[in-house]
Protein backbone atom coordinates (compact mmCIF):
# COMPACT_ATOMS: atom_id res chain seq x y z
CA UNK A 1 0.00 0.00 0.00
CA UNK A 2 2.82 2.43 0.85
CA UNK A 3 4.58 1.60 -2.42
CA UNK A 4 1.44 2.28 -4.43
CA UNK A 5 0.90 5.58 -2.58
CA UNK A 6 4.48 6.66 -3.31
CA UNK A 7 4.05 5.87 -7.00
CA UNK A 8 0.76 7.74 -7.13
CA UNK A 9 2.46 10.79 -5.68
CA UNK A 10 5.34 10.59 -8.15
CA UNK A 11 3.15 9.73 -11.12
CA UNK A 12 0.67 12.46 -10.33
CA UNK A 13 3.47 14.98 -10.00
CA UNK A 14 4.93 13.88 -13.31
CA UNK A 15 1.62 13.83 -15.09
CA UNK A 16 -0.14 16.93 -13.96
CA UNK A 17 2.27 19.57 -12.70
CA UNK A 18 3.15 22.57 -14.79
CA UNK A 19 6.83 21.67 -14.82
CA UNK A 20 6.06 18.35 -16.50
CA UNK A 21 3.18 19.49 -18.67
CA UNK A 22 4.71 18.29 -21.92
CA UNK A 23 7.01 15.32 -22.45
CA UNK A 24 8.09 14.53 -25.95
CA UNK A 25 11.19 13.22 -27.65
CA UNK A 26 11.86 16.68 -29.04
CA UNK A 27 12.23 18.15 -25.58
CA UNK A 28 13.70 15.16 -23.77
CA UNK A 29 16.19 17.44 -22.02
CA UNK A 30 13.26 18.87 -20.06
CA UNK A 31 11.89 15.45 -19.24
CA UNK A 32 13.84 14.67 -16.08
CA UNK A 33 13.32 17.14 -13.25
CA UNK A 34 16.19 19.57 -12.89
CA UNK A 35 18.32 19.05 -9.84
CA UNK A 36 17.52 21.29 -6.92
CA UNK A 37 20.23 23.54 -5.59
CA UNK A 38 20.15 21.71 -2.25
CA UNK A 39 23.37 19.98 -1.26
CA UNK A 40 23.63 16.35 -2.21
CA UNK A 41 22.87 14.29 0.83
CA UNK A 42 22.86 10.60 0.05
CA UNK A 43 23.52 10.02 -3.61
CA UNK A 44 22.59 6.58 -4.84
CA UNK A 45 24.31 5.02 -7.77
CA UNK A 46 22.39 3.05 -10.35
CA UNK A 47 23.94 0.79 -12.97
CA UNK A 48 23.37 1.46 -16.65
CA UNK A 49 20.93 -1.46 -16.97
CA UNK A 50 18.75 0.01 -14.23
CA UNK A 51 18.91 3.46 -15.82
CA UNK A 52 17.99 2.02 -19.22
CA UNK A 53 15.01 0.23 -17.66
CA UNK A 54 14.05 3.53 -16.02
CA UNK A 55 14.25 5.26 -19.39
CA UNK A 56 11.89 2.73 -20.97
CA UNK A 57 9.47 3.05 -18.05
CA UNK A 58 9.73 6.86 -18.09
CA UNK A 59 8.79 7.00 -21.77
CA UNK A 60 5.88 4.60 -21.18
CA UNK A 61 4.66 6.78 -18.31
CA UNK A 62 5.04 9.83 -20.57
CA UNK A 63 2.89 8.14 -23.22
CA UNK A 64 0.18 7.52 -20.65
CA UNK A 65 0.47 11.13 -19.50
CA UNK A 66 -0.02 12.37 -23.04
CA UNK A 67 -3.13 10.22 -23.45
CA UNK A 68 -4.72 11.54 -20.29
CA UNK A 69 -3.66 15.20 -20.27
CA UNK A 70 -6.29 16.26 -22.80
CA UNK A 71 -8.97 14.32 -20.97
CA UNK A 72 -7.89 15.93 -17.71
CA UNK A 73 -7.93 19.43 -19.19
CA UNK A 74 -11.30 18.81 -20.82
CA UNK A 75 -12.94 17.46 -17.68
CA UNK A 76 -15.89 19.63 -16.75
CA UNK A 77 -15.86 19.17 -12.99
CA UNK A 78 -13.42 18.54 -10.18
CA UNK A 79 -14.94 15.10 -9.74
CA UNK A 80 -14.34 14.28 -13.40
CA UNK A 81 -10.76 15.54 -13.10
CA UNK A 82 -10.20 13.34 -10.06
CA UNK A 83 -11.54 10.32 -11.94
CA UNK A 84 -9.30 10.98 -14.95
CA UNK A 85 -6.33 11.51 -12.65
CA UNK A 86 -7.01 8.27 -10.78
CA UNK A 87 -7.30 6.33 -14.04
CA UNK A 88 -4.11 7.92 -15.39
CA UNK A 89 -2.23 7.12 -12.20
CA UNK A 90 -3.32 3.50 -12.39
CA UNK A 91 -2.17 3.29 -16.01
CA UNK A 92 1.18 4.87 -15.10
CA UNK A 93 1.66 2.33 -12.32
CA UNK A 94 0.97 -0.47 -14.76
CA UNK A 95 3.40 1.00 -17.30
CA UNK A 96 6.22 0.88 -14.74
CA UNK A 97 5.22 -2.58 -13.49
CA UNK A 98 5.28 -3.94 -17.08
CA UNK A 99 8.81 -2.68 -17.69
CA UNK A 100 11.46 -5.37 -17.27
CA UNK A 101 14.35 -4.62 -14.95
CA UNK A 102 12.81 -1.99 -12.70
CA UNK A 103 10.35 -1.89 -9.84
CA UNK A 104 8.04 0.93 -8.90
CA UNK A 105 10.19 1.63 -5.86
CA UNK A 106 13.36 1.81 -7.95
CA UNK A 107 11.62 4.09 -10.47
CA UNK A 108 10.71 6.48 -7.65
CA UNK A 109 14.23 6.32 -6.19
CA UNK A 110 15.76 7.28 -9.53
CA UNK A 111 13.30 10.17 -9.97
CA UNK A 112 14.14 11.43 -6.48
CA UNK A 113 17.87 11.05 -7.02
CA UNK A 114 17.71 12.92 -10.34
CA UNK A 115 16.17 15.88 -8.53
CA UNK A 116 19.31 16.35 -6.45
CA UNK A 117 22.06 14.80 -8.59
CA UNK A 118 22.86 16.95 -11.63
CA UNK A 119 25.12 14.33 -13.22
CA UNK A 120 22.39 11.69 -12.96
CA UNK A 121 19.78 14.08 -14.37
CA UNK A 122 22.00 14.91 -17.33
CA UNK A 123 22.76 11.23 -17.97
CA UNK A 124 19.07 10.36 -17.86
CA UNK A 125 18.19 13.21 -20.20
CA UNK A 126 20.69 11.87 -22.72
CA UNK A 127 19.42 8.32 -22.35
CA UNK A 128 15.80 9.42 -22.68
CA UNK A 129 16.65 11.36 -25.84
CA UNK A 130 18.45 8.41 -27.38
CA UNK A 131 15.73 5.92 -26.46
CA UNK A 132 13.02 8.25 -27.76
CA UNK A 133 14.88 8.62 -31.09
CA UNK A 134 15.22 4.84 -31.36
CA UNK A 135 11.48 4.39 -30.76
CA UNK A 136 10.55 6.62 -33.68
Amino acid sequence: MILRTRLRTAATAIAFTASAAVFSPAIAQDAVPSPSPAPQAQTQSFDDQKLQAFTVAFLAVSDVKEQYTKRFQGASSDNDKQQVQAEATQQMEQAVEKTDGISVDEYNQIIQSAQTDEALAQKLNGMIGETAKARN
